[in-house]
């Protein structure tokens, strides 16, 4: 899996090849293909949200978006349908099932990007049909770090997906830094505290500031659109004499609505 997140006749070609399965007919003109094959697949969702967290430097969970393609109404004029297979595009090996077994394949994305998902079925005759499904995945990280004066978080926003097209739409970033509450060991003062945004070539896209009183905490809310393929970093320092403080960051990493597929679910 690689690192990562047009024209109008490309558009009305998936366009085409999805609602030839929407409505459950014949879909031979689609994408100029006179083979045998009738590709119908059903699928609820083309969309979904990654959600990944890191907690003092170790590497927590990661909840990838996983989506399932209904293949069992796809038929064959040559004989039975053989073999059913989905190519992910996140540089992933496609995944294969045999329909005979199950017609629904599911398969979990745990990276950001639109990714050009091609469904296939294969006849035993060996003839096979394809059509693409765009799936837009988004990525949520949340990041934390305790009893720190400096912290940096570093996050990657190129799409993941084989052309590396579209870039995403906007980076969202809540950045909560609190300063606990001291005592009579501890001590207690206020911490001034830095916020700042770099871009991948290094440039400080926006920055914030702030006194954070002992026991009180204070969010930083932005949002660019200016966004540039490649590592982000956000920085996060306390001036000296301040106490030491808490992080807790939140960034949303956000494709072009609309630029997935729509759904075609199966009715009833």
């Amino acid at each position: 899996m690689k690192a990562n997140f047009g024209y109008l006749a490309v558009a009305m070609t998936l366009i085409c090849a999805s609602l030839s399965g929407c409505l459950g007919g014949d879909d031979s003109d689609s994408e100029g293909y006179s083979g045998p094959i009738t590709l119908v697949v059903y699928y609820d969702s083309t969309s979904g949200m990654v959600e990944t967290s890191m907690n003092n430097g170790q590497a927590g969970p990661t909840t990838g978006v996983e989506l399932s393609f209904d293949f069992a109404d796809t038929t064959s004029d040559s004989g039975a349908i053989a073999k059913i297979m989905l190519d992910p595009d996140d540089g992933s090996d496609p995944v294969e099932g045999d329909p005979s077994d199950n017609a629904v394949i599911s398969y979990t994305w745990v990276t950001h990007g639109v990714f050009e998902t091609t469904l296939t079925a294969e006849d035993e005759e060996g003839n096979s049909h394809s059509i693409e499904v765009k799936i837009r995945i988004d990525m949520n990280a949340v990041w934390s770090e305790t009893n720190t004066n400096s912290a940096s978080m570093s996050f990657d926003v190129t799409p993941d997906c084989e052309d590396g097209e579209p870039l995403a739409d906007r980076i969202t970033i809540s950045s909560t830094v609190s300063n606990p509450q001291g005592n009579i060991f501890t001590g207690s003062a206020n911490s001034d505290v830095t916020w700042k945004l770099n871009n991948p070539s290094g440039e400080e896209i926006s920055s914030n500031s702030g006194t954070i009183g002992d026991g009180q905490s204070e969010t930083w809310d932005y949002t660019t659109r200016n966004v540039d393929e490649g590592f982000w970093t956000l920085d996060i320092e306390v001036a000296e004499n301040g106490d030491n403080v808490n992080v807790d960051n939140q960034v949303t990493i956000v494709y072009p609505e609309g630029s997935e597929d729509p759904v075609n679910p199966r009715t009833e």
